[in-house]
């Protein structure tokens, strides 16, 4: 055998590997799914469970344990695995079946965000759940049950990635792979994106009215000789300041303390220099506020700029289609 084919062979067999990886972790995967559905969340349906439950548990609290976990499970069995299984044979085929179940893993947004009340939960309630776990002779409590799934998705992402290498060193048709590791990205981006929105306090509107959320992160805004480092959110309809939170607990992540708020249709932003830009908030073209703003680094400070300029030029397109429905035609031409 040349050394050309003995290469080749290799990546071959690297291949296998990880799509066989890819096939018996969803496997377990499933496996381990089934244990949280089957017996922990069945015994808050029993009339007479094996398992005393405490009442305020059973008639408030349990749905926040296992939120959605039982959608998750039965698309992954009845669906997905049998999908993988079926195409392991092909990695343009197994790549297919992810982008076209792109939308049912944006059921793992609500999981993800809910993770931090259902472990809290969780270890208020620990002596039942340990009961209920000796009762079924699991080895793991259920916490580390409900983690799994928050730790399947960069999973996914990492096993697409170990099968495009070989394919593309192949000059195989490795494309597909990766459009599957970046819709997987993708996914996670706007699941983290909705986890983080939920965690937004005491903003008095509807957050769901917003639009779409475009970018977050930390801004530091001068204003009246004083700074203040905001963690900022820019939707398609508005900017919102908050401060960020620290996790004080185990069981708890950052949350953010509304501040302020700036309406996209009533501002316009002015770069300074390479570190800094003005941005003005105007009502009734009177000049409401004027804060001085600093990204963290270049990199971030260019981002700002570029996502919020996208945004207000959308609005201001926006508003010219609303003024004169023609406008949009001619852009279409164009």
């Amino acid at each position: 055998m040349s050394i050309r084919n003995s290469k080749k062979l290799k990546k071959l067999q690297h291949l296998e590997n990880v799509i066989r990886e890819l096939i018996e972790t969803e496997e377990n995967y499933v496996k381990n799914l089934s244990i949280v559905v089957e017996c922990y969340l069945q015994e808050f349906r029993f009339p007479y469970p094996r398992v005393s439950i405490p009442s305020d548990l059973r008639e408030r609290k349990a749905q926040f344990v296992f939120v959605n976990i039982e959608d998750i499970y039965f698309w992954h069995k009845e669906s997905f695995y049998r999908a993988l299984v079926k195409h392991r044979q092909s990695p343009k085929e197994l790549a297919k079946v992810f982008l076209k179940c792109e939308s049912q893993f944006h059921m793992y947004a609500k999981y993800f965000s809910n993770k931090d009340k259902s472990q809290f939960i969780v270890s208020e309630y620990e002596s039942y759940f340990d009961a209920v776990r000796k009762h079924f002779n699991q080895k793991l409590d259920l916490n580390n049950f409900l983690c799994i799934p928050i730790q399947r998705l960069p999973q996914y992402q990492l096993l697409l990635k170990e099968m495009a290498k070989p394919l593309k060193e192949m000059e195989g048709d490795w494309r597909p792979i990766c459009e599957a590791q970046s819709m997987i990205a993708r996914v996670l981006t706007t699941v983290n994106d909705f986890t983080a929105i939920q965690r937004i306090n005491d903003f008095h509107g509807d957050i769901a009215d917003q639009g779409k959320l475009v970018y977050h992160n930390f801004l530091t805004c001068k204003h009246n000789e004083k700074k203040t480092r905001f963690y900022v959110f820019l939707f398609t309809r508005i900017i919102i300041f908050t401060k960020k939170i620290n996790p004080k607990g185990k069981y708890s992540s950052a949350t953010y303390n509304y501040k302020l708020e700036i309406p996209m249709n009533k501002v316009t932003i002015k770069e300074l220099h390479s570190k800094c830009f003005s941005m003005i908030y105007t009502e009734r073209n009177i000049e409401v506020m004027n804060l001085i703003c600093f990204g963290e680094n270049q990199t971030i400070h260019k981002l700002w700029m570029q996502k919020i300029n996208e945004q207000i030029r959308m609005q201001r397109e926006l508003i010219a289609d609303l003024v004169n429905p023609l406008t949009e035609c001619e852009r279409e031409v164009v």
